[in-house]
């Protein structure tokens, strides 16, 4: 086999052995962004008493939310525009 090839080859399964990686890495940050995210309260909203929050393993833990697909880094604290009161 060529050198060159088997370089290739390996650059290539090293490449694809990463996007995984960088794709667990994601934040959401452009929806972050756009829906105003913080990790701080507005007042007595905050994520852990809105609708849309999906809790973690604890109380504390960080969480999801229905707004920021694939997201599991959501601060139970925290708080954006799309904020809805639990029932």
């Amino acid at each position: 086999m060529n050198q060159s090839r088997r370089n290739m080859l390996k650059m290539g399964g090293m490449t694809l052995a990463m996007i995984p990686i960088v794709a667990l890495a994601a934040k959401n940050e452009g929806i972050r962004t756009s829906m105003k995210y913080k990790d701080t309260p507005e007042g007595d909203k905050k994520c852990e008493n809105c609708n849309l929050f999906v809790p973690g393993a604890s109380p504390t833990a960080p969480g999801g939310c229905k707004v920021f697909p694939n997201d599991t880094e959501i601060s139970p604290n925290g708080y954006c525009m799309a904020w809805a009161k639990k029932a």
